[in-house]
């Protein structure tokens, strides 16, 4: 089910099926207000209220890395939201982007301070079959 999207940008997914949050994004071309509305507001909530274990953050198609005012907020608001409504991983699939994937790795560092598992998986079907089979 989609729950926010930003066309070219980002679409905010709820798997039922396995309590996960999953975001597709195609661009890093985000303002804050955006990212806040899609990400901490809209999939945080639904995550919530639907008892979210997991968020997958897939990047395959992702284009440059976040502008720095919005990775302020991930590195200091996004695990500690995530981990405080109960989501227990955080599973990244990278881009074929070597600076896609350094940005990444820059505020996933934040992950473990928050109490979040991080796993890496090549694709979204990989993530959904992972989490079937850490239930």
């Amino acid at each position: 089910m989609t729950v926010h999207e930003i066309p070219g940008v980002l679409r905010v997914e709820w798997n039922d099926s396995v309590k996960a949050m999953i975001d597709t994004w195609s661009s890093y071309t985000i303002t804050v207000p955006q990212f806040r509305e899609a990400i901490l507001e809209q999939g945080v909530a639904q995550a919530k209220v639907h008892k979210g274990r997991a968020w997958v953050m897939d990047a395959t198609k992702a284009k440059g890395a976040f502008p720095q005012d919005v990775q302020k907020p991930i590195e200091n608001e996004v695990f500690k939201t995530f981990a405080a409504i109960g989501v227990k991983y955080f599973i990244t699939i990278k881009s074929a982007s070597a600076v896609t994937n350094m940005a990444i790795d820059r505020y996933t560092a934040h992950l473990g301070p928050a109490g979040l598992e991080m796993v890496d998986v090549p694709d979204q079907s990989t993530a959904i079959q992972w989490l079937k089979d850490h239930r």
